[in-house]
């Protein structure tokens, strides 16, 4: 009788040993997704000056919210700041000097 409680309780240690393992590989992901951005954006402002990283980052917010405008005007506008920041994506693309 006690081999079987002892094989019971080993069993519920396995369950749990492969629930832990599966949270932490979730979690280790959902970290990975969060972190990964924030480091390559810091990189990239590193390595370039980051008045332009600012100014990229700029340009396409304001892009994205003229595009939907129903004025002509401000999408006109909108295209302008989305050919400023191609701009500065190409620049910031290129390796620095």
């Amino acid at each position: 009788m006690t081999g079987e409680a002892i094989r019971i309780e080993i069993q519920g240690l396995a369950t749990e040993v492969d629930d832990a393992q599966r949270d932490l590989r979730v979690t280790l992901g959902t970290l990975e997704d969060r972190l990964l951005p924030r480091r390559a954006v810091r990189r990239l402002a590193r390595q370039h000056e980051p008045v332009e990283v600012l100014a990229m980052m700029a340009a396409a917010g304001v892009a994205l919210g003229l595009l939907r405008q129903k004025s002509a005007g401000m999408r006109l506008v909108g295209l302008l700041a989305a050919g400023i920041a191609g701009t500065l994506v190409y620049r910031l693309g290129r390796p620095p000097p």
